[in-house]
């Protein structure tokens, strides 16, 4: 990255006051490595800027690139690789000509005393990892929820998992996490494994719930040695539109000079482009065309297969290509760098790990500490994993042996698994669709209650206040922070830009204003999709007639904007746009969104929240929670299916999706009530999947199912 480096700190007021950075390194992906001084069970928030004091008033408009990172101990770390799940989204620092860093401390966690334990429980420190490695993570908590995990190599958070296991034993919640990656996406040497869970008191979305109070766990460093022949493939651009005269660039670097193929394949596993050529390196540029026939956007995954072949390996050599032509490409000198450095050996462990991570005024003593190339511990390790039977020396079923030294593989061919599995590398050709999200989490309060008046009945004084939840008038609502919205939001943003959406509304608290939910000129009309996550409540009772909606019984929604709460009705909205990018599909999730008796009664008094544009729209009849794996269940339902092999792509109606989302969201939680979710839609849509669907008719319908228990 070119230009300066300015790091920063800052502190809340009841945060630690000695942070300070230790290190801050620039990897050989031009990655940007931050270190710093930490304490125990505090969060923190990374900060960037493109330029300093950008204000009217000299100081620096500083942006979120990081939230909730929980600390590693006394030194913690994170690799910045850029963050894809923001609007806009933030660049891989080697596309940046300029980025400032600043790190908030954003205090200790609430359940200080009681945090989850979570560990890497596959692999164990020291395997040899070749082709696509299966990580298993467990994280245990006596609290209700735990809210999920992460997996972390190097510091960088990797995709979601791909399945997710509760159960519990009457004492303890147990959550297991399965992920993938591709080691072959990563240079051939020492790669870090961790992760994190999080766990909470309860999940606060209910009307007068206690509040949420939150802990994080980190599990122990697991060194694991990725060895391939095939390494360090990567792509030009995240995701790419031809249709923009964008172009995916294809790259890789082999062990040995080698003969190698790539094949592009669909999602019905279809080979739609084939390139081949020989060298040390490949570099191929897909113009997103079978042999200049368009394709549709969608879901492209990567295999590339390489032989040794004998010769050279100073250079790579140009190949011959089927498609449009590969280029030479010379090996980076990052790459074959084998310079010495310091490692350590802390008392009663086997695990050899840079002594960089430890940092400086960190008691070693007993530590065996010596210098080595990066190629001697790979030597040394693969020579102690090679005694131990109980080690797995091959993951990825590629039929190869690891190499004893080097850092690369002594295989003479290997077949590489799908890629790319690394964020923020996305395999999308094109745009598929534009999506939205906001949400409020009522947190301007801290961990209490904000506390909303009962809306008045302005047109019929004589009546008062409108009656709510079995409130009346004179009484306050009390409404919880809903802090777990945050990551539910971010792991639904990360799976819809997987499958090749852009996300252009993505909005919290005081960035999400009321007026821009009323009527038809919302941001909303403007997306395929939108999901809107608040509290909610239902009239009910003697006086829940709106008369300012024409006498009908409905749905209202608590806007913040810092300590103050304005209402919504549900009658105020206007959804559904016109045009390619028109509203077709809404999620309000809040509890009782969709309160089936005050849903008829809007009906029934001609009062509607909807347009002849909008498709469905989707909520829940009864109070809910907010199920951490729910949004991305039914992002990767709708655009995938619910298989977990990748070859079995069947997508699920947007309706059955969001049915089963939830149904496998809070499956093994401990949940008081049964939970039913609904759908209001034109008939004709009601089996709408994402990429075929029906224009409305203008007649509506509702649907509902229990999703829990």
């Amino acid at each position: 990255m070119a230009g300066a480096l300015v790091l920063a700190l800052a502190i809340n007021g009841l945060a630690q006051t000695n942070l300070q950075f230790t290190a801050a390194t620039s990897t050989d992906e031009q990655a940007i490595r931050l270190t710093w001084a930490s304490t125990n069970n505090e969060v923190y928030q990374i900060q960037f800027a493109n330029a300093l004091a950008t204000n009217a008033d000299g100081s620096t408009a500083w942006q979120i690139l990081y939230d909730r990172y929980p600390s590693q101990g006394t030194n913690t770390f994170w690799l910045d690789t850029g963050n894809y799940n923001l609007a806009p989204a933030v660049m891989h620092p080697k596309n940046s000509a300029l980025r400032f860093y600043r790190i908030l401390d954003e205090g200790q966690d609430s359940l200080v005393s009681d945090e989850p334990t979570v560990s890497v429980t596959s692999p164990t420190s020291d395997t040899v990892a070749t082709g696509e490695l299966t990580i298993t993570v467990v994280a245990a908590s006596d609290q209700p929820v735990i809210s999920g995990t992460k997996l972390y190599v190097d510091g960088q958070e990797m995709r979601p998992p791909d399945s997710t296991t509760n159960w519990t034993d009457g004492v303890t919640n147990y959550e297991a996490d399965t992920y993938s990656i591709n080691t072959c996406e990563w240079g051939n040497e020492t790669h870090t494994l961790f992760a994190t869970a999080e766990c909470q008191s309860g999940f606060g979305d209910t009307v007068g719930a206690p509040p949420v109070m939150t802990g994080h766990g980190v599990s122990p460093f697991v060194p694991v040695l990725f060895s391939n022949l095939v390494t360090r493939i990567s792509f030009s651009q995240p995701s790419f539109d031809p249709s923009s005269g964008q172009t995916q660039q294809v790259s890789a670097v082999f062990a040995a000079n080698c003969n190698w193929t790539l094949n592009i394949v669909d999602v019905y596993s279809n080979v739609v482009q084939t390139a081949s050529g020989s060298g040390t390196s490949m570099l191929y540029n897909w113009d997103g065309t079978s042999n200049g026939t368009n394709l549709p956007n969608g879901i492209y995954y990567y295999y590339i297969n390489a032989q040794t072949n004998g010769e050279s390996s100073d250079f790579a050599s140009g190949g011959s290509s089927s498609g449009p032509p590969s280029s030479s490409f010379a090996r980076s000198s990052a790459v074959g760098s084998d310079s010495s450095e310091l490692w350590a050996v802390a008392p009663d462990s086997e695990s050899v790990v840079p002594l960089a991570l430890y940092p400086p005024g960190f008691d070693t003593n007993g530590f065996t500490i010596f210098a080595a190339s990066p190629s001697q511990i790979q030597a040394l390790r693969a020579s102690s994993v090679s005694s131990r039977t109980s080690v797995a020396m091959d993951r990825g079923g590629s039929g190869f042996t690891p190499a004893a030294s080097g850092g690369g593989s002594s295989a003479s061919s290997q077949n590489v698994p799908v890629t790319p599995l690394r964020p923020p590398n996305n395999p999308i050709r094109g745009l598929v669709g534009i999506f939205g999200i906001a949400y409020d989490t009522y947190s301007a309060n801290g961990t209490n209650d904000m506390n909303a008046p009962l809306l008045n009945n302005s047109s019929q004084p004589s009546t008062g206040h409108i009656s709510m939840n079995n409130y009346t008038a004179g009484q306050q609502l009390p409404f919880g922070p809903l802090l777990p919205f945050k990551p539910v939001a971010d792991s639904f943003v990360a799976n819809m830009k997987y499958w090749g959406w852009n996300n252009t509304i993505n909005e919290a608290d005081n960035q999400l204003s009321i007026s821009s939910l009323r009527g038809s000129g919302t941001p909303f009309n403007n997306v395929n999709l939108g999901v809107l996550m608040l509290h909610g409540a239902y009239g009910n009772g003697q006086n829940a007639i709106d008369y300012v909606a024409n006498g009908c019984k409905q749905m209202y929604f608590p806007i913040t904007f810092g300590g103050n709460i304005q209402w919504l009705r549900l009658s105020e909205m206007n959804l559904g746009g016109m045009g390619t990018n028109g509203l077709k599909w809404m999620v309000i999730y809040a509890c009782n969104s969709l309160y089936h008796a005050n849903w008829s009664s809007m009906q029934n008094k001609g009062v509607k929240p909807y347009n002849g544009n909008l498709h469905l729209l989707l909520g829940c009849d009864t109070s809910s929670y907010s199920g951490t794996s729910l949004f991305w269940n039914w992002s990767q339902y709708m655009n995938f299916g619910t298989a977990t092999n990748r070859g079995s792509y069947n997508p699920l109606t947007i309706r059955a999706a969001w049915y089963q989302a939830a149904k496998d969201a809070f499956h093994g939680k401990s949940l008081s009530g049964s939970i039913t979710f609904a759908v209001a839609g034109d008939s004709a849509c009601m089996d709408d999947l994402l990429k075929t669907n029906n224009t409305p008719t203008g007649s509506w319908t509702y649907d509902s199912q229990q999703v829990y228990p």
